[in-house]
């Protein structure tokens, strides 16, 4: 039979195709499946382990429950008692009057605590700060007189404080109160620690209070001197820079340096213009005093020296008009010209006397010009360094107003302490005094130190996950195929047929006139009810439409279909191991194809262990092994079955010693090749393939070989084994049989292929 052919793969009698394997003789993975947890395969591993689950459950739970009740019973009872302390204020005043000394403490940096919408307290630290030794020591010393036995740490284990909460808007709210609890087992004791705490505590409260506000108007009497010597020191540096630049206001200075500067310049400007004028003037009249024009000179100031010049003007008149009368020598003239001599003279001399004046003024004007200069340099030398003394002067009013601000802030918070210290009560109030806890009758209330049920609800929570774990390592470990599709996976074969199980066939097995429907109840009844399966009465045959017979009619309708060109008329029967119900497929496959008239031959070719025989109730005094071994005929060694008149038996007949070189004789291959050619089908019951060769090289020679695997039994990895020998033998695997599933999933795998 040619392995490479397409086949086609039913169900169901009906006919819906199934895939085929990508490969005849190799089974190979998806390629799409992927390392995800299938949700599926979780829930049927809880189905079937639910009963490991629930009894290691149920043990954790129990035993924990038993030993959580014995350890309760076992406590010696023990009693607590409480006080209550109210640690911040209530009322509206003292919250202001709390808030503004926070403030100032803050701003003093005296304490640095966060403070939430409500609390001015860090209640975890505080809680921490009363149960540290440096509180607990003087309380534990003062008790030891009374009770030897405590110690600091059975003191802590049995001290509870904590703050008071309340639910507010889904939120947990905290209150101002603290709660004091201690337990022990001694009443006296209890309510002597509590009493004593409850002093120390609310001492604790006034002393830590007045230590603060002391600590504080110290600390601002340290700091006094050293602001007042900062402010002095400032005030001292500012009184030198103003006298060293005398200014008293750097605006105000620079202003006023700017005009003075602006009018110097004025002045050196006209200063420069009536020097350059002076100059000029002085050159020329010293020019005409060179040129013996005195005259000219004497001219620039008329109004001085007007009389000696109209004298001059006179005689030079009266010389021209002598002049015209007399001669040069003429003693009239000579005495004008004397006259007139005499006058120049004295004009030369006046002229003189002009130029020296001028030559006064130049000099003085140069002098000024050379102040003025010096005047401005220095001016604008002081405009120079202003801002920069201005910039001193700045820093150094800055620094004397913080200095001043913390003088008198400090001088402020120093009275507001001293008043706050005069007037400080005890902020701690005890609202609820050291009591036992009771009851409504007054009884006293035993303690539980631990409360069982957390405990035990870890316990069952503890206990579920273990069975979890301990069933899916069971599953894990319990290397077997549960159901049709795991199969499938696994080998990537067509399920050709699906052999249900159920418990309510097993009462078919006890009604003798009934059918035995499935391998585990022909194995639980008496061998000669094994082979009833179409039991025949006088209404006909039974059961036909049971699940069990249905399921054979599959099988036998997805073998038909397996090829549309040629029938398969030889197949072999195997499993890997024995136990997985082959033979009873077999059988019930051979008779079901003999009931719909197909003349079918079932040859039992296990020589080591014959089976058939025994479910037919025949004599295996001569079968296959005497007819390859003699000369027995075909027709003396077959027998005809009673339930169907197509059905024919081959018995294995004598057990030999070596099997192996008896079916692969040439007789036995010619064997094979005669009876597909008198039968419709032949059906050949192999040895399991494991361990022995025999199977292999029976379904290397059958026209198609059939794979049965025991639901719930057969381990995957001989799956895998006897699915590579067949390999090796290069046999025509047509698919598997799922033996052994129970009835509810076998209709399960049925719609679900539909």
């Amino acid at each position: 039979m040619d392995t490479e052919q397409n086949f086609q793969f039913s169900s169901h009698p009906n006919g819906k195709p199934l895939q085929p394997p990508p490969h005849l003789h190799q089974a190979e993975p998806d390629e799409g499946s992927g390392q995800t947890v299938d949700l599926a395969w979780v829930l049927d591993v809880a189905r079937r382990r639910a009963s490991i689950i629930a009894g290691v459950a149920l043990t954790v739970i129990i035993s924990s429950g038993s030993w959580l009740a014995w350890s309760k019973y076992q406590t010696v009872p023990e009693y607590q008692g409480s006080f209550k302390l109210l640690v911040e204020p209530v009322t509206a005043e003292d919250r202001l009057r709390n808030q503004f000394l926070l403030s100032q403490s803050q701003a003093l940096d005296l304490q640095r605590i966060e403070v939430d919408r409500s609390s001015l307290l860090d209640y975890e630290t505080q809680i921490r700060v009363l149960e540290s030794p440096k509180l607990l020591n003087p309380v534990l010393n003062y008790l030891q007189r009374r009770y030897p036995e405590i110690d600091y740490k059975s003191l802590t284990v049995n001290l509870l404080i904590n703050r008071i909460t309340y639910e507010k808007d889904g939120k947990e709210e905290g209150t101002k109160i603290i709660e004091v609890r201690y337990i022990n087992e001694d009443q006296k004791q209890v309510e002597f620690v509590l009493k004593k705490l409850a002093d120390v505590y609310l001492q604790y409260s006034l002393q830590e209070r007045q230590q603060s506000l002391y600590q504080g108007i110290e600390f601002i009497e340290d700091q006094l001197p050293t602001l007042q010597q900062q402010v002095d020191q400032i005030q001292g540096q500012l009184q030198k820079l103003r006298q060293k630049y005398n200014l008293i206001d750097p605006i105000v200075a620079d202003n006023l340096l700017t005009e003075h500067i602006l009018a110097i310049r004025r002045n050196r400007l006209e200063t420069e213009e009536q020097l350059a004028k002076t100059r000029e003037t002085y050159n020329t009249l010293k020019r005409q005093l060179s040129e013996e024009d005195a005259t000219a000179v004497l001219s620039t100031e008329s109004n001085t020296y007007q009389s000696l010049l109209g004298e001059m003007q006179r005689l030079e008149a009266q010389i021209a008009s002598e002049s015209a009368q007399f001669r040069e020598d003429s003693p009239p003239l000579e005495i004008l010209r004397e006259k007139q001599q005499n006058m120049r003279r004295i004009l030369s001399q006046e002229a003189e006397a002009i130029l020296g004046n001028l030559e006064g003024q130049i000099k003085g004007l140069e002098e000024q010009y050379k102040t003025i200069v010096n005047t401005e340099n220095e001016i604008n030398q002081k405009l120079e360094q202003l801002p920069d003394v201005a910039r001193q002067v700045g820093d150094l009013q800055r620094k004397l107003e913080v200095s001043t601000d913390n003088l008198k802030d400090f001088l402020s918070k120093r009275e507001t302490l001293k008043l706050d210290a005069a007037q400080q009560e005890i902020p701690w109030q005890l609202i609820e005094p050291p009591q036992l806890w009771r009851d409504e009758m007054g009884r006293l209330i035993p303690v539980e130190r631990q409360s069982i049920k957390r405990p035990f609800a870890i316990a069952v929570v503890l206990g579920v996950l273990l069975g979890i774990g301990v069933g899916f390592l069971t599953e894990i470990l319990h290397k077997v195929f549960h159901t049709p599709d795991e199969i499938k996976e696994t080998t990537s074969l067509p399920i050709l047929g699906v052999i249900p199980w159920a418990k309510e066939f097993k009462k078919l097995a006890k009604q003798p006139s009934q059918l035995a429907t499935i391998a585990q109840v022909a194995h639980s009844v008496s061998p000669k009810k094994r082979h009833l399966l179409f039991s025949r009465n006088n209404r006909g045959t039974e059961y036909s439409n049971s699940p069990f017979t249905e399921s054979f009619r599959s099988l036998y309708t997805n073998i038909r279909l397996l090829s549309s060109k040629q029938s398969i008329q030889s197949l072999a029967i195997s499993s890997p191991v024995s136990g997985d119900g082959k033979t009873m497929v077999a059988l019930y496959l051979a008779q079901t194809a003999a009931t719909i008239g197909k003349r079918v031959l079932l040859v039992d070719t296990d020589l080591r262990s014959p089976q058939l025989h025994s479910r037919f109730d025949l004599p295996n005094t001569q079968g296959l092994s005497d007819m390859i071994a003699s000369d027995l005929t075909l027709e003396d060694a077959i027998q005809k079955s009673s339930l169907d008149q197509n059905l024919f038996v081959l018995t294995a007949g004598q057990t030999l010693s070596d099997p192996v070189k008896l079916l692969s004789s040439d007789k036995m291959q010619c064997f094979m090749e005669q009876v597909s050619s008198q039968f419709d089908l032949v059906i050949y019951d192999t040895p399991p393939l494991l361990g022995l060769g025999d199977g292999n090289l029976l379904a290397a020679k059958a026209d198609g070989t059939i794979l049965v695997v025991g639901v719930e039994k057969t381990d995957r990895s001989l799956v895998t084994k006897a699915f590579d020998g067949l390999k090796i033998a290069r046999a025509s695997i047509l698919g598997i049989v799922a033996n052994g599933v129970k009835i509810e999933k076998t209709k399960s795998y049925i719609a679900y292929r539909r």
